[in-house]
């Protein structure tokens, strides 16, 4: 069988000539980036490609308000801008997620396939250059931080807190459903005074929604545009005393409150400082913790669950959640708690990336961060299997959780530790002996108390009720 034969153009740079796949849009500067770094199999986001396209729109406009950019050459370059927002040419985006150069190269992906793509649309081969009119007024160095904050918005926004709030929502169901199940409360993985399944639920649904708050605050910091700095700051060859910087936020935050495939909560503002936003990432510090807070709710959760449904029949077995496959190819009958495994590593991969984030966030040498790609590239995969993951907790373990009621009931009325009923009553050393007098002869509190002599039987049922211990 013969294999389709690839056709190829011959495409320019400054370092000379490429052969380029004549049924794509990108260029010899993207066909470098393809040969340099083959790192991984792993290509640059198209959610920041979508973003690309966006500040691109906003530049061309901004340009042709400040009578740089001609109003046909702008025309045909948002045409295009637009079908890379709609991600009709999602395929002419092949740059590895795992490159160096501060992003020029992706943005010099996105420059050459709007150029090429304008230039089809005009009819014109040529017409339109990716460096002198695509790129206008622009550099890597404003253009890249802009569309990475705009990608970053966009994620967390329309998946993440979405795959939260679904969460939250599960969590109110089980909430409100068991409000009045009494169970025993547990503190240092001991015994402790009682609490409802309800109750313990609702610290979980409050962690998500607290989370979630620390994750918009921090957010709020990443609504910044640096479009207007070009390479160091200065604005060089940007027409910046004509308004250049506005007109492009205004023209971004246009084009996201009316366009129906790229859309985010709030607007974006030029940042007050130019030089600052070329080389700080530190709003992705921000929100890249906030992530990690969420994380380390979701870890202790996830471990939680795990062990309220331990057994089936010598662990705790309070709950019980989906079976959803086999757990041993050796035990037959054996299913195990595989969701909540991976939510809980899945949340120590967000502590790590969360540490690769960190860490290149302090990659600036004078004017530059030049390791925002690999720190997007993490940054990205993070919210993307994140999200992933809680979404699949939920459906697969979360929404499915049951009580084994008489379980719960049996601890309670086991536990030693309903004796703190008795300590405003008897005092406290008293209800500790009774405690300790139950534990040494096998009895239970009841009967110890009564034994003692330390209280009536009337008395002990009237202030050791468990379910009144709980609503104090």
């Amino acid at each position: 069988m013969k294999t389709k034969q690839t056709k190829y153009r011959i495409e320019h740079d400054s370092l000379g000539q490429m052969q380029v796949p004549s049924d794509k849009y990108w260029g010899a500067q993207t066909q470098r980036s393809i040969k340099n770094f083959a790192i991984s199999k792993q290509k640059v986001s198209l959610d920041l490609i979508h973003a690309f396209g966006a500040i691109k729109y906003a530049a061309a406009t901004a340009n042709e308000k400040c009578g740089k950019l001609d109003k046909n050459r702008a025309k045909f370059i948002k045409e295009a801008c637009l079908e890379v927002m709609s991600g009709k040419l999602d395929d002419n985006f092949p740059t590895n997620a795992y490159q160096a150069g501060a992003g020029t190269q992706t943005n010099m992906n996105v420059n050459e396939v709007i150029a090429r793509r304008a230039s089809h649309l005009a009819k014109k081969k040529g017409y339109i250059h990716e460096n002198d009119h695509v790129n206008m007024s622009q550099s890597t160095n404003d253009s890249y931080p802009t569309s990475a904050n705009l990608c970053i918005i966009y994620m967390v926004e329309n998946k993440l807190l979405p795959a939260i709030d679904n969460l939250i929502t599960t969590y109110k169901k089980l909430e409100a459903q068991h409000k009045n199940v009494v169970k025993l409360g547990r503190t240092h993985i001991q015994d402790a005074v009682p609490i409802t399944f309800g109750q313990e639920v609702s610290g979980w649904r409050f962690a998500l929604e607290n989370a979630k708050n620390m994750i918009i605050t921090a957010l709020n910091y990443a609504y910044v545009s640096t479009m207007g700095a070009t390479a160091v700051g200065t604005g060089s060859t940007c027409p910046l005393k004509k308004g250049y910087a506005k007109y492009c936020c205004d023209a971004l935050n246009n084009l996201l409150k009316n366009n129906k495939y790229y859309q985010v909560k709030k607007s974006f503002k030029v940042c007050q400082n130019l030089f600052y936003s070329t080389w700080s990432k530190d709003a992705y510090v921000f929100i890249s913790g906030a992530i990690k807070a969420l994380a380390m709710n979701l870890y202790k959760i996830s471990m939680d669950v795990r062990f309220l449904a331990s057994g089936p029949r010598s662990g705790f077995g309070e709950i019980n959640i989906p079976q959803n496959e086999p757990g041993s190819s050796i035990m037959p009958g054996k299913v195990n708690p595989t969701q909540c495994e991976g939510m809980s590593m899945m949340c120590v991969d967000v502590v790590g990336k969360d540490l690769v984030v960190s860490w290149l966030a302090g990659g600036a040498n004078f004017e530059l961060n030049t390791f925002g790609t690999i720190q997007m590239a993490n940054f990205i995969d993070m919210i993307d299997l994140f999200t992933n993951y809680i979404n699949s907790f939920n459906k697969n373990c979360c929404a499915g959780i049951t009580i084994n009621a008489n379980k719960m009931k049996y601890y309670v009325d086991q536990s030693l530790m309903l004796v703190t009923a008795l300590k405003d009553v008897i005092g406290y050393h008293k209800s500790a002996e009774i405690a300790l007098y139950a534990q040494k002869n096998n009895l239970t509190l009841k009967e110890a108390a009564i034994k003692l002599g330390y209280i009536s039987k009337s008395d002990y049922d009237k202030y050791v009720n468990p379910l009144k211990m709980c609503f104090n």
